[in-house]
């Protein structure tokens, strides 16, 4: 490009910041260090009674040319002492003061300017009504005008200083500079609405068309039409371009100059457009917020950090939603060493990074490989001794697992299996496997392979005297890729349909952070084989969650979002159980931990266990859902029948 080349020579010397620059940084200095009184409601009610009084007094010197007689000197002192608060209380009254200042605007203007006329019609009516000993108090009509005006010249000035001065006050933080891009009309409107944002300073305007180059508009230079805008960019630091027309022309012009100059551009598109339908507005919700759900942000418990003090952790599946917040909150724990274990090297990766930042001096190793691997596993024990294992790793989708029973069997079941047996033979201290709620008279075959998998857990618990085993339950966590939220967000952002399964499904929800730290603290009570449960809150229905959320985006469940009843899908229940019926259920040292006393797995467990993994790696999917229904863990395949509970 030629006007590149011509251009970035100079850009160096253009970019140092002018006398302008430094004068409006020291001033923003100096509003910054102002105390935070100055800019109060007693404040401004002073300022205008200062107002008032300067400008009586200047009144009534220039009506007298500077020699005021003996006798108005009187009036002047006695209307000094009633004007100033007269006026102050009539704009307290009308409510002026209701109008803040650091958005003062031409309509607060015009108001302000409106009510003070009355004041003055009362002086006007004194003036020729007064008689007899209040005849002293006839105060000039030249006097009564130039009062009023002057009064309002002095506070609007009052007032536009402060409003002038707001972006100062704010401190002298690094602000968003832009540059707007569009027709005159679309750029005075966005500039006007420019004004009001605190952390954006507007550098100038670029009009497509005609070339308006000197003009201002809205208070704002026009450096002139498209052509200039590369120049524009390289001679002052602006960090984005907002186009304020999608219709104008030159959009295409205007991206291709901002690409090539590494700058963000946008359009910010007009309120006209808006109501017409022509853009929606789509800000996404916290799901917190739509569960009215609080973030906590606890420090872990002492009980926890002492389990982990100088403990090699493993965690399994540590890319998945689970397994990386896992590992980002154990990350912060005094562990000597912390192993990543997953088999997508994409998201291990991505968890590095963000571990490299939050604790840059812990000893972290990725490990891509398969729990299934028992070779694998026994290597990487002999080479790491793992002191405490997190066992997240698992298939969870129900509708996926349906339709791959096989390699659900063989992850959550035998994997698992194999993972616990390796940290056996290797003198684990405690393992923590990751279950589901879904566990619980389970429908599914992900709920199955993962109430097998509590078996297993629970039958080397009672067994071995030296790893401490543990399985945790919880339901659905918000945020993670296997929840429902995530994805009604994504159907709110294209415009709908919300689809929900049934009316009267529920599920209970908490956040990962929460749902993972109170994993940690049933990560230390673990010691025979127990099994968990984690306080998840009431269940909530799917088809309100749907409708909390649309409204939390700021839209109207059926009206701007469609909800559309999909009907249950295979292996899914209407409602989930934390526990069943005959469980015995007890409070641990943790409020928000229980600990769920069940039946001890039955004798055939290892039989069905060798029967079960002869049949998945056979890929039998027919006889891996037969041992399934046989075993005692009262599987009823939800295609043959609705599950309810």
């Amino acid at each position: 490009m030629g006007w590149y080349n011509l251009v970035v020579g100079s850009a160096e010397s253009l970019r140092e910041p002018s006398y302008v620059q430094r004068a409006c940084a020291r001033l923003a200095d100096g509003v910054n260090h102002m105390p935070r009184c100055v800019f109060s409601r007693s404040t401004q009610l002073m300022l205008d009674l200062s107002c008032c009084a300067a400008a009586l007094w200047l009144s009534y010197l220039l009506r007298f040319d500077f020699a005021v007689p003996q006798r108005d000197w009187k009036a002047l002192l006695v209307w000094m002492a009633i004007l100033p608060p007269l006026r102050v209380i009539w704009l307290l009254s009308v409510k002026m003061y209701r109008r803040i200042w650091r958005y003062f605007s031409l309509d607060d203007a015009l108001a302000f300017s409106i009510a003070n006329i009355v004041p003055s019609l009362l002086l006007l009516g004194l003036r020729f009504t007064a008689s007899g000993r209040l005849s002293v108090l006839r105060m000039p009509v030249s006097i009564i005008i130039s009062e009023c005006g002057a009064f309002v010249l002095f506070s609007l000035a009052a007032r536009f200083v402060r409003r002038l001065t707001f972006p100062l006050s704010a401190g002298t933080h690094d602000y968003l500079r832009v540059v707007l891009v569009g027709s005159d009309n679309s750029l005075a409107e966005a500039a006007q609405r420019m004004r009001t944002c605190e952390e954006i300073i507007v550098v100038g305007l670029i009009v497509c068309g005609d070339s308006l180059q000197g003009l201002s508009i809205a208070g704002f230079p026009v450096f002139g039409d498209v052509t200039v805008l590369p120049s524009v960019l390289l001679r002052s630091p602006v960090h984005k371009v907002l186009i304020t027309d999608a219709g104008v022309p030159c959009i295409a012009e205007v991206v291709e100059v901002c690409t090539d100059l590494g700058v963000d551009v946008g359009i910010l598109p007009a309120p006209s457009s808006i109501i017409r339908g022509q853009v929606r507005v789509s800000t996404l919700p916290v799901p917190e917020v739509a569960l009215k759900r609080q973030l906590h942000s606890r420090e872990p418990h002492p009980l926890v950090v002492e389990a982990f003090r100088n403990r090699v952790v493993l965690v399994t599946g540590a890319g998945g939603s689970i397994g990386s917040e896992l590992s980002r909150q154990v990350a912060q724990l005094p562990i000597s060493m912390l192993i990543l274990l997953d088999h997508d090297e994409n998201s291990i990766f991505e968890l590095r990074n963000q571990l490299a930042s939050s604790a840059p001096q812990l000893r972290v190793s990725s490990v891509i490989g398969d729990i299934r691997d028992r070779v694998q596993l026994e290597r990487l024990f002999s080479r790491c001794r793992p002191a405490v294992v997190l066992h997240a790793a698992a298939y969870k989708h129900v509708p996926v697992m349906e339709e791959n029973c096989c390699e659900a069997a063989l992850n959550n079941v035998i994997g698992t299996q194999a993972l616990a047996e390796v940290a056996k033979s290797f003198r684990a201290e405690r393992f923590l496997m990751i279950s589901t709620d879904k566990a619980v008279r389970p429908s599914s075959v992900m709920g199955a392979t993962k109430r097998v998998a509590e078996l297993a857990i629970q039958s080397l618990g009672a067994n071995d005297s030296m790893t401490r085993y543990a399985c945790v339950r919880f339901g659905n966590v918000l945020g993670s890729r296997g929840s429902v939220v995530p994805m009604f967000l994504r159907q709110i952002e294209s415009g709908g349909p919300v689809t929900v399964t049934d009316e009267q499904m529920t599920r209970y929800f908490m956040t990962i952070p929460d749902a993972v730290r109170l994993v940690l603290e049933a990560s230390t009570l673990g010691a025979r084989g127990d099994i968990f449960m984690l306080d998840m809150g009431d269940p909530v229905k799917i088809a309100d969650l749907a409708r909390r959320l649309i409204k939390a985006a700021g839209l109207r469940p059926e009206i701007d979002i469609a909800i559309t009843l999909v009907g249950k899908r295979a292996g899914e229940k209407l409602q989930e159980q934390l526990w069943s019926e005959d469980a015995i259920v007890r409070t641990t040292e943790f409020p928000q931990v229980f600990r769920v006393l069940a039946a001890p797995p039955s004798v055939e467990l290892p039989s069905y266990m060798r029967e079960l993994s002869k049949a998945a790696h056979s890929r039998d999917e027919a006889a891996v859902l037969s041992i399934l229904q046989r075993m005692p863990i009262g599987f009823r395949e939800s295609t043959h029948g609705v599950a309810v509970a």
